[in-house]
């Protein structure tokens, strides 16, 4: 992860998931899909939520809800 992060030219996939998506495509082409299905799936099983794929997979709707979850939870816990 930190190489491909560094080939991007960014730290953090979670600040912008619509650039990591982009810039991974322009650098792998179609084998960015598995690499970013593999990514949500490892966040989903971190957050303790349950990865159930429908229709077709979207990078930046998995991680805008993986974001949403954890801040909602961060807040109760707070």
């Amino acid at each position: 992860m930190k190489a491909i992060l560094f080939h991007l030219n960014l730290e953090r996939v979670a600040s912008d998931p619509l650039a990591f998506d982009r810039k991974l495509r322009e650098l792998l082409n179609a084998p960015a899909s598995i690499i970013e299905e593999i990514i949500i799936k490892e966040l989903f099983k971190r957050l303790d939520l349950l990865y159930a794929p429908k229709g077709a997979f979207d990078f930046q709707r998995y991680a805008d809800a993986a974001k949403e979850f954890f801040t909602l939870r961060e807040r109760k816990a707070a």
